[in-house]
């Protein structure tokens, strides 16, 4: 390497310390020996930020320089007399220059991270216990970090004078810490965190976290006029809020405020999203083949499984916190999980490094990292935040909480529209990347504060989630996957009733905007379970007919006795057979039962696991094709909801020998009903994407897509029975009760255990729920102008228009 500026010559003496032979070693000692303050500081400030360049200024890579100065170091350290090295300024400062070295590829590999959102945040790659807490706790080093940082010995900036520094109490309360005990606590994006103890008013001594900007990121003048700025902006208004960290004071290259103990929120969550169920002993008894498909079902449940008890959780703490500064005219513009602690008294959460990044001001390079998903987009690309953007954050931040498992997109997952769309709804609401549209559904009064009214909004959507989910089991597994196959309501009607009487008590169940529509499904739903139990009750009691089964049931008798009818018929009931349909026959009239039963299962399990929670009719009417195809889809998703009954009643009381018919008509319903709600899906979503809506991913959408393969195949069964019905009419199929067992076991299979069960269910309640959310969504935001021909989030004037005054 052919060194270039002082800065560069400076360095190569450090690389010869640590590269070099035993002679150049010592000739390198003698001259670090010799440097004063300002040569470390130059020497620390002119660092490369980013491996690459590191590489190409000094020819040696990043990790090869940070493992031999570490290993100088410790052998430095355990010399018996450290005055070889002719003062203990060089290995306090040498170690400081190895700590910077080590944070800046923290650094470096958080600001180019191409984690997802929902990654944890700010985990070190290296070894922090083993380099940066023992390097912290050498004396030497921390008396290097106080000359290198304290405000009389600050190099002053392009944008700070020293006169401006010194005015301020910055001195005074450096001075009240206790360096002899400062610890390292963790890395930032651009800093380096410490904490240690100070003595207050009255001697009393308090904790503080000292938050040391990386030298190298020092030449940035936004970056130490922010920092500078950090005590006047952040400082003052936060000494009575519980939600936020309380500053102590600033200067151009570090913050001074409370410690806070306890885990960031990405923290909070991997250990909480790792928290396994209770789980059944039954899998120890199964067979091993078994036991192994039943744990990958039970894990990809639980990938699926929406955590409402993390939500609630955080959306109330997030929401009492963004009340805080909302009360005092503050908004964050940076709230991610790396930025909130979870205090470890109080369980409360707190608010640490407010104000725009640096990396979206351009005052740093990089692209954010795995935090950047859960900061506004106007945020991430003028570097201005509005009033709004905080309300996208809360909105990523409840995502990551409902689903921690999962690394998404920035896109509610299908688990939460699968599972609670109410939720999913409210979420939307706030996540949508154009500031205009943000809470478009759930209007809050604009008199008002914001967040204490979203607190509100966000108790009453719980509160009917947990009327609809309080029959879900908690611990999803075989046992669970069991028992819910002998439920083929899925406990709908019962869902939906206590939804019902969540929404009166709240006084939303006649409001179309929140209710969506709680009455018309309610009805519906029970309905369908009464259809569901009056239809199996008949078929089976038919059934048992002919089996000659005696049942002694007392109504039956009073009706015989009231009617006049022979004991071995049912009044009235039995005036409906044709005269060649003989009640009992079972050996006839088996195909029939077995058709009908199994056929009135699946209509059951279709509607009430698919559509019983859903309603196109949140479209509303005037949006032109979009409303024509959700009323279409709306009468077919009802229609499901009896035919069944409808059909299988005249086949059992009339002609069992109408099954096929009934089966084949049944099956064409069915598959129109497919085949019109894929086609209002797939609209909703075509028109969210034409209209900029941000809410609706632009790629692919993997339910969507499965529920779009649900309509050929059952047309293509469809067009199977009635083939088959067709050669039976002409005599040329003649074994009717092979027929009759295929129908069954692909109804009971095929459709009742798999298409309506499990995850291709929730794939289809998933893909539905966007979409009418999507088509909802349409409905309100279509007179606001596409983002993508106005970039609302850079127009000042629009900024002014959303922005609330403070």
């Amino acid at each position: 390497m052919t060194p270039g500026t002082a800065t560069e010559e400076r360095f190569c003496t450090v690389l010869r310390l640590i590269f070099a032979d035993q002679r150049d070693r010592r000739a390198a000692e003698s001259e670090l020996g010799s440097w004063g303050d300002q040569e470390w500081k130059q020497l620390l400030m002119d660092l490369p930020t980013d491996a690459s360049s590191f590489l190409v200024r000094f020819e040696r890579p990043w990790a090869d320089v940070i493992d031999a100065l570490h290993q100088w170091w410790t052998a430095a350290r355990e010399r018996t007399t450290p005055d070889e090295l002719g003062t203990d300024l060089v290995l306090g400062f040498a170690g400081f220059t190895l700590l910077t070295l080590v944070s800046l590829r923290h650094s470096d590999e958080v600001r180019h991270a191409r984690g997802t959102v929902g990654a944890a945040s700010g985990a070190s790659t290296h070894d922090c216990d083993g380099i940066c807490k023992p390097l912290v706790a050498e004396p030497v080093v921390r008396a290097a970090i106080r000359t290198l940082y304290g405000p009389q010995a600050w190099l002053a900036g392009p944008s700070v004078s020293q006169e401006t520094t010194n005015a301020r109490p910055t001195w005074q309360e450096w001075e009240k810490a206790r360096f002899d005990e400062l610890s390292f606590h963790r890395h930032g994006t651009t800093s380096f965190i410490l904490a240690g103890t100070a003595e207050e008013v009255h001697g009393r001594a308090s904790r503080f976290a000292l938050k040391c900007l990386l030298c190298p990121f020092l030449r940035a003048a936004s970056v130490v006029r922010s920092t500078y700025d950090y005590m006047a902006e952040y400082g003052l208004p936060t000494k009575k809020l519980r939600h936020v960290v309380r500053v102590w004071a600033s200067s151009p290259n570090w913050i001074l405020m409370d410690f806070v103990e306890g885990e960031t929120l990405a923290e909070y969550l991997a250990r909480r999203g790792a928290e396994a169920p209770a789980r059944s002993g039954l899998l120890r008894l199964a067979p091993r083949r078994c036991r192994d498909l039943a744990l990958e079902r039970r894990r990809a449940a639980e990938e699926r499984a929406v955590r409402v008890d993390l939500l609630e959780n955080v959306g109330r703490e997030l929401l009492a916190a963004l009340a805080d500064l909302e009360r005092v005219g503050l908004r964050h513009c940076d709230l991610s999980p790396s930025n909130i602690i979870v205090n470890q008294d109080s369980a409360q959460f707190v608010l640490i490094d407010l104000g725009v990044n640096y990396l979206y001001v351009h005052a740093v390079a990089g692209q954010g990292g795995p935090d950047a998903g859960y900061v506004a987009p106007e945020v991430r690309r003028s570097g201005t935040g509005a009033y709004t953007s905080d309300l996208y954050s809360l909105g990523q931040l409840l995502i990551t909480a409902a689903a921690p498992k999962r690394h998404h997109d920035g896109f509610v997952p299908d688990s939460l529209y699968a599972e609670t769309p109410i939720l999913a709804r409210f979420i939307e609401d706030l996540v949508d990347g154009d500031p205009a549209r943000r809470l478009s559904l759930f209007k809050p009064d604009p008199a008002e504060p914001l967040y204490p009214q979203l607190r509100i909004l966000l108790d009453e959507e719980l509160a009917g989630v947990q009327a609809a989910r309080s029959d879900r089991s908690a611990a999803p597994g075989l046992l669970a996957d069991l028992i819910g196959l002998f439920r083929p309501l899925s406990g709908a009607p019962g869902r939906q009733w206590g939804l019902w009487k969540v929404r009166r008590r709240q006084g939303l169940y006649r409001d179309t905007s929140r209710g969506m529509h709680v009455r018309w499904l309610l009805f519906w739903a029970w309905l369908s379970g009464a259809a569901w139990y009056v239809g199996a009750t008949i078929v089976l009691w038919w059934w048992a007919r002919d089996l000659g089964w005696e049942w002694g049931n007392q109504v039956v008798t009073a009706l015989h006795r009231l009617t006049g009818a022979s004991p071995d018929s049912f009044p009235y009931l039995d005036d409906l057979r044709q005269p060649d349909y003989r009640v009992p026959d079972l050996v006839t009239n088996l195909p029939a039962r077995m058709v009908c039963l199994s056929f009135l299962l699946v209509c059951a399990r279709y509607y009430q696991n698919l559509f019983a929670g859903l309603t196109p009719l949140t479209a509303g009417l005037g949006q032109g094709r979009l409303g024509k195809l959700a009323l279409l889809a709306e009468v077919h998703m009802r229609l499901a909801s009896v035919v069944g009954f409808v059909l299988v009643l005249p086949t059992t009381l009339i002609q069992q020998a109408w099954w096929p018919v009934c089966t084949t008509i049944g099956m064409i319903v069915t598959s129109l009903c497919n085949w019109t709600c894929r086609k209002f899906a797939q609209t909703a979503v075509a028109e969210a994407r034409t209209s900029g809506l941000s809410t609706v991913p632009a790629g692919r959408i993997a339910a969507l897509e499965e529920f779009c393969r649900w309509a050929p195949s059952s047309t293509f069964y469809t067009f199977t029975v009635a083939v088959i019905l067709v050669c039976m009419q002409v005599g040329v199929a003649t074994d009717l009760p092979v027929y009759a067992a295929g129908v069954t076991l692909t109804n009971l299979v095929l459709f009742y255990g798999v298409k309506c069960s499990g995850n291709s269910a929730a794939d289809v309640r998933a893909a539905l729920g966007r979409a009418c959310l999507a088509a909802e969504r349409l409905r309100y935001t279509r007179h606001l102008p596409n983002p993508a021909d106005v970039d609302a989030a850079q127009d000042p004037e629009h900024l002014a228009a959303v922005d609330r005054p403070e």
